[in-house]
């Protein structure tokens, strides 16, 4: 038993310093040697836990997927008004990718393009952009249910459209999340804030806004 936490312990030490670094200087700059030395571990204690650089990514982006998937579901199961459980939720996002080394490197980890940041080479060398993670999809799903369950509640105005304020939503959250991994500290809770400041108008009526916390 012992020896397990003592593993484990490692393992979270070389999952930590990974992302770090991986935060910092991306997949193809990050160098194995640094982050054994981050973690404080040799560089045979990383292999037992991680066989390659690769398969250490997709450790980081694994930790991450489960992170960001944890709070959609506490989002899910909030109470109160479904609306201001979406707002609070992107709140929520903005802070892990602030706050969460390992979600902000598994979100540059996982952004598509040839050859960055982990992806892989196909069939005659040709690029294939990395998948993005099913927690980072699901995301969407997780607006839309929200939408779903404002309209059914009578929170949005008649008419809404609800699939279009969806994909509005996400596509707006998706940017953010891209500039989170450019630049720590970011998204900041202003930019959230004007987020819905501009979106509210265009789901609530305005006698109802003042109830929501943006």
């Amino acid at each position: 038993m012992v020896k397990q936490e003592r593993a484990g312990r490692t393992r979270q030490a070389v999952l930590l310093a990974a992302a770090e670094t991986f935060a910092r200087v991306g997949f193809e700059a990050a160098s194995l040697v640094d982050i054994s030395r981050r973690a404080g571990v040799s560089k045979g204690a990383l292999y037992f836990h991680f066989v390659s650089k690769q398969a250490l990514a997709d450790g980081v982006r694994c930790a991450s997927g489960r992170e960001v998937g944890s709070a959609a579901l506490r989002a899910l199961r909030a109470d109160g008004p479904a609306l201001q459980g979406l707002i609070d939720f992107t709140h929520e996002l903005a802070r892990m990718l602030r706050e969460d080394v390992v979600v902000r490197a598994g979100v540059r980890l996982g952004r598509p393009g040839p050859r960055r940041d982990g992806a892989q080479e196909g069939p005659e060398g040709r690029p294939v952009p990395v998948a993005p993670d099913v927690a980072w999809r699901s995301l969407t799903a997780v607006v839309h249910r929200l939408l779903d369950r404002a309209a059914e509640a009578g929170e949005l105005s008649p008419g809404v459209d609800r699939r279009a304020a969806a994909e509005l939503l996400t596509a707006v959250a998706a940017g953010l999340v891209l500039l989170a991994g450019e630049e720590a500290g970011r998204p900041g809770p202003e930019a959230v804030s004007r987020l819905w400041t501009a979106a509210l108008p265009a789901l609530v009526a305005a006698e109802r806004r003042v109830g929501y916390r943006v």
